[in-house]
C-alpha cells in the first residue's frame, strides 16, 4: 500500500493540478468547464493514492499530451497548405510528364512518317528501275553496239563524202533500181537489221505498258519520238516508203534518249542509296560564282565556237561513251553531249550553277567539289573545261589523280588551263597557272598515261586570255 501524501506535498499537487486544468481551458477554449472541474477532481484523488513518482510520472505524461495537443492544433492550417503546395506539384509534374511524352509520341510518328515515306520512295525506285528504266537501258545499249557494225561500207562511202550515213534515208530514197527497204543492204547487214528491228519492238511495248513509271513530262516526249522513229523504220524497211526520203528528213533518232534514260537510273540509285548533296562549303570563287552565274550563262552558253574542241577530243572515244563533265558550270558542255548521244554525269561546286545545269530535263547534276568527288573507274571520258584552274599547284595534283581514277582502262581525260590571265576580267576568283612541264610530270611520269595532244585557244570571254587544251589517255 502506497503511503499518504503529507500535507505540503499535497498542496504542491493540488496547486500543479489546478494550473493543469487552467492552462488546458486556455488552450483548448472551452467555455464548458464542467468536464473540466470532473477532470480535475479523478486527478487529485488519484494524485492522494500515488506515490511521488507516480505523480511525477503523471504530470509530466499528461503534460506531453497537452503539448501534442497544441502542437497538432497549431500546425493544422500549415499542414493544410503544405499538403495543397504538394498536390498542385504533383499535378504539374504528372502534366509536365504527360506533355513530354505527347511530343516524345509527337516525334516518334513523324520519324516514323518519315521513314515511312523514305522507305516508299526506295521501294518506288526500286521498282522504276527494275520494270522500266533497266530495261529500257539495256535494250538501248544492245541496239546501239549492233548498229556499231551494221552498213560498215555505206558509212565509209558517206564519211569520205564528208556526209553522215543516215539509215532512213538509204531505205527510202529513189535510186531506180528493183531492190526497196531492207534489200538494199548486203546479207550480213539484213540479218543484224533484223536483230535491230526485233530490239525496237521490244522497247516500243516496254514504253507503252511501263510508261507510269515516267515523272519526267519532256521525257515522255522523247520517247513518243523514240517509237514514231521505230514504227517508220519498221515501214521503211518493208519497201513501203520507197521514195519519201526528202518527207522524211525529221525522223530522226533522237539521241537524247541514251543520256536521258541514264541520268533518270542516275536519280534513282541516289535515292535507293540515299545519297545526298555534300557539304562543299564556300569560298571566294563559289560565291563569285553564285552571285555571277546568269552572267556567266549570257557569256559562255554559246557552244558554237567549242566545236573545234569537241571534235578534237570526241573523236578519242565511242559514241554513247559515259562522260563526266568536271566542273559542268551552268551544262553547256553537258547539254552538247547528251543532245550527241552520250551518257553524262556532271558536277559543279556552285549551288547556283548545279540549278541552272538541271533546268536541262535530261541533265543529270550534283552539287560537289574536286576536293570532296569519290569515283571508281566508270567513265569513258573525263572533260574538266576551264574548270582545274581554279586549284593551286598541291590541289592540282590531288584532282589530277582522282580524275585519272575514275576513267575506265583506256579513257580520255581532257582539261583547258590559263596561261594567260585577264586581271580585269578575273576579279573575285582565284585563278593559278600551271605549265606544260607541271602537268606532263604529273600525267605522264606518275600517272603513266599517254598525251595524245595539246593547243591553244583564245577564250570566248577575253581575247586577252589564253588557254592551253590537253588530252590524255590512261
Amino acid at each position: 500500500m502506497n503511503p499518504p501524501l503529507n500535507k505540503k506535498t499535497e498542496a504542491k499537487v493540488e496547486a500543479k493540478v489546478e494550473a493543469k486544468v487552467e492552462n488546458e481551458n486556455i488552450v483548448t477554449q472551452n467555455p464548458e468547464s464542467t468536464s473540466h472541474e470532473l477532470q480535475h477532481d479523478l486527478i487529485l484523488n488519484k494524485l492522494k493514492s500515488s506515490t511521488n513518482s507516480e505523480i511525477i510520472i503523471l504530470i509530466d505524461k499528461q503534460t506531453e499530451n497537452n503539448k501534442e495537443s497544441e502542437v497538432k492544433s497549431f500546425g493544422a492550417p500549415e499542414i493544410s497548405a503544405i499538403g495543397s503546395v504538394i498536390t498542385v506539384l504533383a499535378s504539374l509534374a504528372v502534366a509536365g510528364l504527360a506533355v513530354k511524352k505527347y511530343f516524345s509520341d509527337q516525334t516518334q510518328q513523324k520519324q516514323q512518317r518519315a521513314d515511312l515515306i523514305k522507305d516508299k520512295s526506295i521501294e518506288k525506285a526500286k521498282s522504276k528501275i527494275e520494270n522500266f528504266y533497266g530495261p529500257l537501258n539495256s535494250l538501248l545499249e544492245e541496239s546501239r553496239i549492233i548498229y556499231e557494225h551494221f552498213a560498215l561500207d555505206e558509212k565509209e562511202e558517206k564519211s569520205k563524202q564528208y556526209k553522215r550515213f543516215r539509215t532512213l534515208r538509204h531505205l527510202t530514197e529513189d535510186t531506180h533500181h528493183h531492190y526497196s527497204g531492207v534489200e538494199r543492204f548486203k546479207p550480213h547487214d539484213k540479218a543484224l537489221w533484223t536483230h535491230i528491228l526485233a530490239i525496237s519492238d521490244q522497247i516500243i511495248n516496254l514504253i507503252e505498258k511501263a510508261s507510269g513509271h515516267i515523272s519526267n513530262p519532256a521525257l515522255h516526249t522523247l520517247l513518243g519520238k523514240l517509237a514514231a522513229h521505230y514504227r517508220i523504220v519498221k515501214s521503211a524497211s518493208k519497201g513501203e516508203l520507197t521514195g519519201q526520203a526528202q518527207h522524211l528528213e525529221q525522223i530522226v533518232f533522237p539521241l537524247e534518249v541514251n543520256g536521258a534514260i541514264n541520268s533518270e537510273i542516275q536519280k534513282l540509285s541516289n535515292v535507293i542509296n540515299e545519297r545526298t548533296s555534300k557539304n562543299i562549303g564556300s569560298s571566294m570563287t563559289i560565291d563569285y560564282y553564285d552571285a555571277n552565274y546568269i552572267n556567266y550563262y549570257h557569256q559562255t552558253i554559246n557552244s558554237s565556237f567549242m566545236k573545234p574542241v569537241y571534235d578534237n577530243v570526241l573523236c578519242h572515244v565511242q559514241y554513247g561513251a559515259n562522260i563526266l563533265d568536271a566542273g559542268c558550270g551552268v551544262g553547256r558542255d553537258t547539254k552538247h553531249f547528251i543532245k550527241s548521244g552520250f551518257k553524262v554525269t556532271s558536277f559543279d561546286a556552285s549551288e547556283k550553277m548545279v540549278e541552272m545545269c538541271g533546268e536541262y530535263p535530261f541533265a543529270f547534276c550534283e552539287l560537289n567539289s574536286f576536293e570532296t568527288i569519290q569515283y571508281g573507274p566508270e567513265f569513258d571520258l573525263v572533260w574538266a573545261c576551264a574548270s582545274l584552274l581554279h586549284l593551286d599547284a598541291i590541289k592540282f595534283r590531288e584532282t589530277l589523280t582522282k580524275l585519272h581514277r575514275a576513267l575506265k582502262n583506256g579513257g580520255v581525260l581532257y582539261f583547258s588551263l590559263k596561261s594567260k590571265i585577264d586581271e580585269e576580267k578575273s576579279k573575285g576568283r582565284e585563278f593559278y597557272l600551271h605549265d606544260y612541264i607541271e602537268v606532263v610530270e604529273i600525267l605522264s611520269s606518275e600517272l603513266k598515261m599517254t598525251h595524245l595532244n595539246s593547243w591553244s585557244s583564245f577564250s570566248s570571254i577575253s581575247d586577252s586570255e589564253v588557254f592551253e587544251n590537253y588530252i590524255f589517255r590512261k
